[in-house]
């Protein structure tokens, strides 16, 4: 049994770039049965991922999937696309993560039978979600946040809640809409 890759990408004929670090995609591979199932008929192509052994068994350099991945956006100016990791001849029930490739803190390996979908997200949607990530790792410290309308909050952010996405710095209530950026003392 071998370890596989395959990619779907929603345009008959992409355009595809060299290879990234001797990752590559191609229409010759094995496509995983349940992958097929889902985007068979989608209006696209169902590529298999190689590299200089053909399979990918050892294969660790998820960068280089992610780098070959925004190779594909920037040159089919697509805004989505999928990926599924798996071992030859199994099936599975396929398991589902969007991720925006422009975000690194995403870009992690993926599990066997995991389905990714590769989506860009606007560029504040981006912004917002770090913002979110950086205020619940500040809690407890002395933090300044520059607000959109100009005004600062100074002091401890005392509670940051990411699902309501209030929180206290201070006695001082805010949105995390309504912040800038964040700077730690």
């Amino acid at each position: 049994m071998c370890e596989m890759l395959n990619i779907f990408v929603p345009l008959p004929r992409p355009v595809m770039g060299p290879p990234v670090r001797g990752l590559h995609f191609s229409a010759s591979g094995e496509i995983q049965k349940d992958f097929a199932a889902r985007y068979g008929r989608a209006g696209g192509i169902i590529l298999a991922g190689g590299c200089a052994r053909g399979c990918l068994c050892g294969f660790a350099d998820w960068n280089a999937f992610y780098e070959l991945a925004q190779d594909l956006f920037d040159r089919n100016s697509i805004g989505s696309m999928s990926a599924l990791r798996f071992w030859s001849k199994d099936r599975y029930e396929l398991t589902e993560r969007v991720v925006d490739p422009d975000d690194p803190e995403l870009c992690t390996p993926l599990a066997q039978g995991e389905l990714l979908v590769l989506r860009t997200l606007p560029a504040e949607r981006r912004r917002h979600r770090r913002l979110l990530r950086a205020l619940v790792a500040c809690v407890g410290t002395r933090t300044t946040l520059q607000m959109k309308h100009g005004a600062e909050l100074h002091g401890t952010l005392v509670a940051f809640d990411p699902e309501s996405e209030v929180g206290t710095v201070g006695d001082q209530t805010f949105v995390a809409a309504q912040v800038f950026s964040i700077v730690t003392d």
